[in-house]
Order: C-alpha cells, then sequence, then structure tokens
C-alpha cells in the first residue's frame, strides 16, 4: 500500500515535532505572587510609610503648632503683639502696664513678655551679656542688629527660650518662655511658635 502522508523536508518535520510536543504543557507558576500575597506587601509597605512618618513627628521634625488654636495678647500702649495658648492664665501680681506672665497651671510652662526702656541701648547689652556671661547653659544669636534668640537650661532646672526685638525708638520687648525640662519634647516647638509670634507694632 502507498504511504498517502507527502514527504516532508527533514527542517519542516523537525519544526512541527517542536510545536506538537509544546501543545498542552503549562509553565510553572510558582514564582508568582498570588494575589493575597500581593495584597499583604502592599499593606505592608504602607504601614511602613506610616511607621516613618510618625516617628518623624515624634523625633519633631514635622511637628506644627496651630496658631489659630491661640489667643493674642495685645499691648497697645508699648506697641506689640504675641500669640498665647489658650488656657494660658494672666498672674497679675507679676503684670503691669509694660507687659504679662502667663502660666500654664497643669505643666507649670510660664510666659513672660515686657516692654522695656532701654536708655543708650543699656537693657540691650545687659540683657545680651546675662545670656553670655551669666549662664553658661544658655546658648544665643544676633539675628541681624534688631533681634537677639537664645535658649538653654537655666539654674534652677527650667529649660527656657527668649527673644529680643529692639524697635525703632530704641525701646525693646523681651518675651521668655520656660517649662520643666522633661517636658521639652512637646514644648520646644510650642516656645518657638510663642516667640515667632512676638511682632512690633
Amino acid at each position: 500500500m502507498k504511504n498517502m502522508l507527502p514527504i516532508l523536508p527533514f527542517g519542516a518535520a523537525l519544526s512541527l515535532a517542536l510545536l506538537l510536543s509544546a501543545c498542552g504543557k503549562q509553565e510553572a507558576v510558582g514564582d508568582v505572587p498570588s494575589s493575597e500575597e500581593l495584597a499583604r506587601q502592599a499593606d505592608a509597605a504602607s504601614q511602613a510609610i506610616r511607621d516613618e512618618a510618625i516617628a518623624l513627628e515624634e523625633g519633631g521634625a514635622n511637628t506644627a503648632i496651630d496658631l489659630t488654636s491661640m489667643e493674642s495678647y495685645t499691648n497697645a500702649l508699648r506697641g506689640y503683639s504675641i500669640m498665647v495658648p489658650s488656657g494660658w492664665t494672666v498672674d497679675e501680681t507679676a503684670s503691669d502696664d509694660n507687659g504679662r506672665v502667663f502660666t500654664e497651671t497643669a505643666g507649670g510652662g510660664k510666659l513672660a513678655v515686657s516692654w522695656v526702656e532701654n536708655r543708650e541701648d543699656a537693657a540691650w547689652s545687659k540683657a545680651v551679656q546675662q545670656v553670655e556671661d551669666g549662664n553658661d547653659t544658655m546658648q544665643g544669636n544676633a539675628v541681624g542688629k534688631n533681634e537677639y534668640r537664645a535658649s538653654g537650661v537655666l539654674t534652677n532646672g527650667l529649660k527656657s527660650s527668649m527673644r529680643l526685638l529692639r524697635k525703632p525708638d530704641g525701646t525693646m520687648v523681651e518675651a521668655q518662655v520656660s517649662y520643666a525640662v522633661d517636658q521639652a519634647k512637646s514644648m520646644d516647638p510650642l516656645a518657638s511658635a510663642i516667640l515667632d509670634s512676638l511682632t512690633l507694632q
């Protein structure tokens, strides 16, 4: 009986055999993650981002103070204003027409702000000298010729941050925030926001 299949060249026959052997063959999929594994990896990545944000915030890098939660104290007679945290009360016995002393009952924080006559820059020089010579733990820096800032731990163990501003007429305004050293983590940003809000009028 005569063979009815056509005779194929050797190369074509080999290609046909390889094609037929590949039919129905499946590749292993063990290396491809399942949808559950992909979801787990996405959750882990999101949690890592949240953890990093929390760590930065706790380190003070992202700490922001909401000034809208504060109240403004303005001394129209002496020409300055400053923001004071809500709930801080005025110590009337330590306050006068030149300024106010505000205290926080719960944490013992204190803000003292006052105008000083500063004749011939004597008060300015004395205030700067007290920081630079009178207390080794306080570190101060001039910010231009009419502003001075300092911070450090006082001899009574309280941490203090201060800002001096000299007015065009030569008088000056001094603001100082003090608080317990163990509250520095939460109070440092607040003290900076308070002092930054001091404005001359």
